[in-house]
């Protein structure tokens, strides 16, 4: 469904226009005004609900952008507490191993957390030399909140992610029932206009070469809406 959400704005978009365009002849054979408003409310929900999606992917982006931006600052702190270190106590393998010179730096917020909490104990144990080795007050500061801050840009990261989900779920329920309202509608005029090509022929689905590819975050699906109207259940 993912795939056809622009064809589906396009398709209906056409469809409304064709309604509009030919209302006396629909009402004459049975269109109630119900049917109109829900077709347009239909259109509207759509609209709505894709924009949301679409800012809720941005929101989504955004904040891995801020999380990764986050932990590449922490990881080029840790360096530098590492070279201070080395700097200052550049003969005492005992020392340095303390400072886990050698070990790569964690890659998971997790982990990179650990090593920060572990490290300000170290960092304030030391501090006095690694003042004088190329860190500042400043660099111990922002160690000692890395924790927090990694933890708190995961946590938005993470509830951005599920914000998108959660649009995208309400997005492709309203493009389900905007498709329910074409194939209705498509039903109708196939019923009300057989002998009138003229006016059902405004009601043909357009070319599906027209509709878009996607949006980001959305899955995969090769879904395309049919050719020819689905009959109603019976």
């Amino acid at each position: 469904m993912a795939n056809t959400i622009d064809y589906l704005l396009q398709d209906s978009n056409a469809a409304l226009s064709a309604v509009d365009a030919n209302r006396p002849a629909l009402t004459e054979k049975g269109f109630t005004e119900a049917a109109y408003t829900g077709f347009v409310e239909a259109r509207n929900a759509l609209k709505t609900t894709e924009l949301a999606q679409q800012k809720a992917v941005k929101n989504a982006g955004d904040k891995t952008a801020i999380q990764n931006a986050v932990m590449q600052e922490v990881t080029e702190l840790l360096k530098s507490v590492r070279n201070a270190a080395k700097s200052a106590f550049g003969k005492d393998e005992r020392i340095l191993k303390q400072f886990k010179i050698g070990e790569k730096i964690p890659g998971t917020v997790k982990k990179l957390s650990t090593t920060c909490e572990y490290m300000v104990g170290v960092v304030e144990d030391k501090k006095t030399d690694l003042l004088k080795s190329g860190l500042v007050q400043a660099d111990l500061d922002s160690l000692t909140s890395a924790k927090e801050r990694l933890e708190s840009s995961d946590a938005e990261q993470e509830l951005a992610k599920k914000q998108q989900e959660s649009a995208t779920l309400v997005r492709d329920k309203a493009a389900k029932l905007m498709k329910e309202k074409l194939d209705s509608l498509r039903n109708f005029v196939a019923a009300a206009f057989a002998k009138k090509p003229e006016i059902a022929v405004q009601f043909k689905p357009i070319p599906k070469g027209r509709g878009g590819k996607g949006k980001p975050g959305d899955k995969p699906d090769d879904t395309t809406p049919p050719d020819t109207p689905t009959p109603p259940a019976q």
